[in-house]
């Protein structure tokens, strides 16, 4: 007899309750699982695994490298007051409150600036 059994689903009314017919694999003494369904580990292998995917997922971090968008996002350090446009340098906000801002008064930190 042959520990690997292929069951059809009951049929309730005229239908099939599953369309696959997987067969059944002995899970422990008490009851029997689909092939490929995987068990979860239990005690040390759960942790071993947890500490391994965990070292897996660190290493995948580091290799995907640069956040291009969160370092340009960090160099905005300049806000307009006016239009709350954000700027990198302080040359560059010079330059912007001048051509879109022409009729209000420069800022005070802008003063001192050469554009």
């Amino acid at each position: 007899m042959s520990l690997i059994r292929s069951v059809e689903a009951p049929l309730i009314g005229n239908k099939r309750t599953c369309s696959s017919r997987a067969p059944l694999i002995p899970f422990g003494d008490w009851a029997l699982r689909p092939a490929g369904v995987v068990a979860m580990a239990r005690g040390h292998q759960k942790i071993q695994s947890q500490q391994k995917n965990a070292k897996k997922q660190a290493e995948a971090k580091k290799s995907k490298g640069h956040d291009q968008k969160a370092a340009a996002k960090a160099a905005l350090v300049f806000t307009c007051a006016v239009c709350r446009t954000q700027m990198p340098d302080p040359k560059t906000f010079k330059q912007h409150f001048e051509s879109k801002h022409p009729k209000s008064p420069l800022p005070p930190e802008l003063a001192d600036v050469e554009a």
